[in-house]
């Protein structure tokens, strides 16, 4: 984790996966449920188009696709509905996923545009809470194909089966 000056938010990970697999599981609601709380992240992945998180246990948050580059690289701007209600600007989340020898990936998140005031750094130190969790949990789903259990507002949820 790196708290650059200029309010950049940076965390790595290495998971035994694949790039493919990676980049399907950060733009597919089946999966992403199973390890970001709960929350199923849609949209078309189109650059421009909208994206939705709808949580089940806390604020949603929306966004716009920056950049979509499968299975290597993944951006788009990040906010509460509370927050873009305020006139709060979005901050901008980038992916970027690389193959790490024959079995690894690395993937990095930054998550840029924590406005220099107080409440930007309380968002910031939300993030530095909120990454390594939810990245933690994709890891372990990714190399276990079994989402992690976690307390409160990261718990999983499973799918409904049809």
């Amino acid at each position: 984790m790196t708290e650059a000056p200029d309010r950049t938010y940076v965390y790595t990970t290495y998971i035994r996966s694949t790039p493919e697999q990676v980049f399907r599981a950060l733009t597919t609601p089946e999966f992403t449920m199973q390890y970001w709380g709960g929350a199923e992240l849609t949209s078309d992945w189109q650059v421009g188009s909208p994206l939705e998180a709808v949580h089940p246990n806390r604020d949603d948050f929306i966004g716009r696709i920056l950049a979509v580059e499968p299975p290597h690289r993944l951006s788009y701007t990040f906010t509460g509905r509370a927050e873009e209600a305020a006139g709060r600007p979005p901050t901008v989340v980038e992916f970027g996923i690389s193959a790490f020898g024959e079995e690894a990936v690395k993937l990095q998140v930054t998550h840029t545009g924590f406005t220099p005031d107080e409440q930007g750094t309380q968002d910031m130190r939300d993030v530095g809470e909120g990454w390594p969790a939810i990245l933690a949990a994709l890891k372990t789903l990714l190399e276990t194909e079994r989402p992690l259990a976690s307390p409160g507002h990261f718990a999983p949820r499973v799918p409904a089966r049809s």
